[in-house]
């Protein structure tokens, strides 16, 4: 059974620890499917995106073993250049091989709603294809998404069914990967299909061993610079196809007749345009070693920042459950203050008895103060009531807010360990949370911590913040 929030301990990173690209064009659910299995908003993972070139990392627990969920743009993205979505997921990759971290495979989302296959969704297929080649093809899982619009009637099943096939026997579109091992799956939009599907990709990498990736083998094992690898030459052979039709359009406009402000304004868009062509396949054939440096840097300032969130986290997570121990603590107090009242009220009626017995009190003049006696415990039996009532209303919503908190803060640690490797300090992980404790029994920053295989730095620091230096 899947426990969403689990961390594992630092010393089973590998083989333990997984890591799974989640790829597919801008609009196909990506990130719904995500949220669907990590319990979260896509919040944390979606913070990291600013410094990690669009990159979601998402964390979830799958039998004892954290997964790791890489969201990647889309190639042909509005707000990133395919080199730069190739050189992230480049870096990624290679990064956690080189490290000795498992990639389990790729899942690869697609519209079933969409009646065309469009030329964005043809490159993503290809540049799939080139990334992980024939070799590692198995470990590819082609999904379609949006089939909950078969149930509403918004899209005929059969349709729906067509499409799929023609998908996966069309050799420009999935037929290609299809044949070489790669298997459909259907997500119905909910967490169950989502899991079952995961869970059948990580079954299968453990069943049959981890395979390496085309790309991951071309820049570790045999050293080759991005625009030598296959996903590279792809990439490479577009721009300077690019190029060689802005020149063509260059020539075109200048030997044509157009009117001078046209022609300037073309002219300029036109240079442009090949200057950004030349610039992407320098940069493409240029040594990866200095770009993986910076990438290298940029996640190091992720990790710091994810480490600060969680830290603070962790200190609201203390304030709010001593809160919480603070109206439990005023609820037993208002318990215990009208179980007093109820004694003292006991006492006086008692009294009364006896004034009345001995005649010292008249039948009348003991029955008002009967009444008075009642009148008084109503009072104050609404006045506690409404109290508690309060008291557990807030008590309530503190709970709630802590939990949320909690589980954030667990999702955060659990980045740590991929964000360690990826900002090359090693294994940065927080100790072994088997699930989210009682709030009760939570502490501060320092109660889910146990080990931490860090740089020097990292680990001194925060063997101080336990109070161990």
């Amino acid at each position: 059974m899947m426990d969403r929030t689990q961390v594992i301990p630092a010393q089973s990173m590998s083989p333990g620890h997984t890591v799974i690209l989640v790829m597919g064009i801008t609009g196909v659910g990506k990130s719904t499917f995500i949220s669907k299995l990590t319990g979260d908003d896509v919040g944390i993972g979606h913070d990291l995106t600013s410094y990690t070139k669009g990159i979601g990392i998402y964390s979830m627990t799958i039998s004892g073993r954290v997964t790791y969920l890489i969201d990647t743009p889309g190639f042909n993205d509005t707000w990133r250049s395919d080199l730069e979505i190739l050189q992230e997921v480049a870096f990624i990759i290679s990064t956690i091989y080189r490290r000795g971290m498992t990639l389990a495979g790729v899942l690869y989302l697609h519209r079933i709603s969409d009646n065309r296959v469009s030329g964005s969704a043809i490159k993503n297929f290809n540049l799939l294809e080139k990334m992980c080649g024939p070799h590692a093809a198995s470990r590819v899982f082609l999904i379609t998404t949006m089939w909950d619009l078969t149930q509403t009637g918004k899209l005929s099943r059969r349709e729906a069914e067509m499409r799929e096939t023609r998908l996966a026997s069309t050799e420009e579109y999935w037929g290609k990967l299809c044949r070489q091992g790669s298997r459909t799956k259907r997500w119905q939009g909910d967490y169950r299909t989502a899991q079952s599907i995961v869970s059948e990709l990580l079954r299968l990498n453990d069943r049959s061993g981890p395979i390496i990736q085309r790309l991951q083998r071309e820049l570790v094992d045999e050293g080759k610079s991005l625009a030598q690898t296959a996903a590279g030459r792809e990439l490479l052979t577009e721009y300077e196809l690019a190029e060689r039709k802005c020149n063509d359009d260059l020539s075109s406009i200048i030997y044509g007749e157009r009117d001078e402000l046209t022609l300037d304004n073309s002219i300029s868009e036109l240079r442009s345009q090949i200057q950004e062509m030349k610039v992407a396949q320098q940069q493409l054939r240029s040594s990866m070693q200095s770009a993986f440096a910076k990438r290298e840097e940029a996640y190091a300032k992720v990790l710091h920042k994810v480490r600060a969130e969680q830290q603070q986290l962790a200190q609201e997570v203390e304030k709010g459950r001593q809160k919480h121990e603070r109206l439990k603590a005023d609820s037993a107090a208002n318990a215990a203050l009208l179980q007093e009242g109820r004694q003292s009220r006991q006492m006086k009626r008692q009294k009364v008895e006896y004034e009345e017995r001995i005649g010292r009190l008249s039948r009348a003049n003991a029955n008002a103060k009967r009444r008075e006696i009642a009148e008084e415990e109503e009072e104050e039996i609404e006045s506690v009531k409404q109290l508690n009532q309060d008291n557990e209303e807030e008590r309530i919503d503190t709970e709630k807010a802590v939990e949320k908190m909690r589980k954030r803060d667990v999702l955060k640690r659990n980045l740590f360990p991929l964000l360690g490797i990826l900002g090359g300090t090693g294994l940065a992980v927080a100790g072994v949370v088997t699930g989210l404790m009682p709030l009760a029994g939570a502490g501060g920053t320092d109660a889910w911590i146990t080990k931490l295989w860090l740089g020097k730095a990292l680990w001194e620091e925060v063997k101080e913040q336990q109070g161990q230096v």
